[in-house]
């Protein structure tokens, strides 16, 4: 079955270093780069035990392997194409924005009152 993935943000950190966040069959992930045999390569990022954000081992993970794959497959055709076309915030829905905070473990963004302006402002600071 083909998975799903969107991504949110696509950030260059230079020194051939990435960060990007998306969702993967609505799924939240965050995912950076390692260094493999000179080539960045795409891993997914979860909180673990001690609450700090890492790869996690297989077993440990929520994402199997499948949704790992298509997840850097998709990541690695966003970066050799050059990037995100649209990464102004302003320019993301709502639904997008709220997937990027739980991808960056923002919290306070469930609240009613919580506008679209808001979390712009939300996920800049976090940034």
């Amino acid at each position: 079955m083909a998975k799903t993935i969107e991504v949110l943000s696509f950030t260059d950190l230079g020194d051939n270093k990435f960060e990007a966040t998306g969702t993967c069959d609505e799924v939240a992930f965050l995912a950076r780069t390692i260094l493999w045999k000179g080539e960045p390569i795409f891993k997914v990022q979860e909180t673990g035990e001690e609450g700090e954000v890492k790869h996690l081992k297989m077993k440990d993970s929520s994402f199997d392997r499948g949704s790992r794959i298509a997840i850097a497959r998709k990541l690695k055709q966003v970066r050799l194409a050059g990037g995100l076309e649209k990464d102004e915030l302003s320019e993301l829905t709502v639904k997008e924005l709220r997937a990027r905070c739980v991808a960056m473990g923002i919290e306070g963004w469930r609240d009613r009152t919580v506008r679209k302006a808001d979390l712009v402002a939300m996920v800049k600071a976090a940034a």
